[in-house]
């Protein structure tokens, strides 16, 4: 049977580490995130524990697509959209019961970079020229989250599998329209705008996460399933798009000139080994996939939103000592999909072809 620690680390590594963000559409993960799932001390927090926990991720996402076929053309000549971007979470929780635990998780935005040269240049604007890169930078607070999560079945009765369930706030802490100096994509019309959103810090709304897990030890392997969503059910902020700020606000209709706050999930499953000649160290595999909904559970679906999803096969690492766990994962693109989203109008995003999330875990 595989021991404690393993189960651990393992479920540490499955942990969701995103998405209250713009997911899979332009830099397919923005710098709003979740705690996460499985806490460090667990799967089973006692009464009275405290855990701390630091999440990095890293991605550059260059490569646009409209449904699920890129368009090579906007590499081949540099007139594509690059998208870079360093997000540090922090994320405290406690067992109020041994059942039953809170977490609150603090975002930050380190580095969001946002380029395009302009004028575009073809195949854009197939008669223009090229011209330099211009960059969006931003960084800041994110919004930050509170989430309740308990476990269905008596963690006494159950120390190999079980159900965890959880309800949380997420408050619009985080600026929702940070601007920067940039053009238009013919290359005039400079001054500051609203930078693209899936760099901005935060979405402007209130929203309702439901997430929840599962994982069952075996005398193989540690199962294991977690999913996220994030219900955000105010239509859009004041922030103006990215379409609007390229075209013009009158060459773009109505719905679309303001940036949307939409519904936004995460799921992962898989399964994990440790490595008996090396005690605490567990590779793991598993299947991840996370999107922007094309149009909200609640409320309506005005302004404009980069639907889509992205689905990855997640290679990773854990490995525990004493109080600490340290985890390293790299989701490797297999699936990149820009959907229409609610106005029925085709567009384009970026997306990533990997990103790197390491995760550093331990009890006060």
């Amino acid at each position: 049977m595989i021991r404690k620690i393993s189960l651990i680390t393992a479920l540490v590594a499955a942990a969701l580490s995103a998405t209250a963000g713009e997911a899979a559409a332009q830099g397919c993960i923005n710098s709003r995130s979740h705690v996460p799932l499985i806490d460090a001390d667990g799967p089973y927090m006692k009464k009275g524990d405290f855990t701390f926990s630091q999440n990095f991720r890293y991605l550059k996402a260059d490569k646009h697509f409209v449904g699920t076929t890129e368009l090579t053309g906007l590499n081949a000549t540099g007139s594509n959209a690059i998208n870079e971007q360093r997000n540090m979470d922090l994320g405290l929780a406690y067992g109020l019961t041994d059942r039953v635990s809170l977490a609150l998780v603090i975002p930050y935005l380190m580095s969001g970079d946002w380029s395009l040269p302009l004028p575009m240049g073809p195949p854009m604007m197939p008669s223009g020229t090229k011209g330099p890169r211009y960059h969006q930078n931003s960084e800041g607070l994110g919004d930050m989250q509170f989430l309740a999560r308990t476990w269905l079945l008596d963690p006494v009765k159950h120390e190999n599998t079980n159900v965890l369930f959880g309800l949380g706030v997420k408050a619009p802490t985080g600026d929702h329209n940070v601007t920067d100096y940039f053009g238009r994509m013919d290359g005039t019309h400079f001054r500051q705008y609203s930078v693209d959103s899936s760099i901005q810090p935060g979405d402007g709304g209130w929203g309702a996460i439901v997430d929840g897990g599962w994982f069952r030890n075996t005398s193989w392997a540690t199962l294991f399933a977690a999913g996220s969503y994030t219900i955000n059910p105010e239509e859009s902020n004041d922030a103006s798009s990215t379409p609007a700020n390229l075209m013009g606000a009158a060459n773009v209709p109505a719905d679309i000139r303001f940036n949307s706050i939409p519904d936004r999930y995460l799921v992962r499953a898989g399964l994990a080994r440790e490595i008996a000649a090396v005690p605490g160290l567990v590779p793991q595999l598993s299947w991840r996939v996370e999107g922007t909904m094309e149009r909200d559970l609640f409320g309506g679906n005005d302004g404009y939103r980069q639907s889509g999803y992205t689905t990855s096969i997640e290679p990773g690492l854990t490995y525990s000592f004493g109080i600490s766990t340290f985890s390293v994962s790299v989701p490797i693109a297999l699936v990149r999909n820009r959907q229409d989203g609610p106005q029925n109008i085709a567009g384009d995003a970026t997306f990533a072809d990997w990103m790197l999330l390491f995760g550093w875990t331990f009890q006060l």
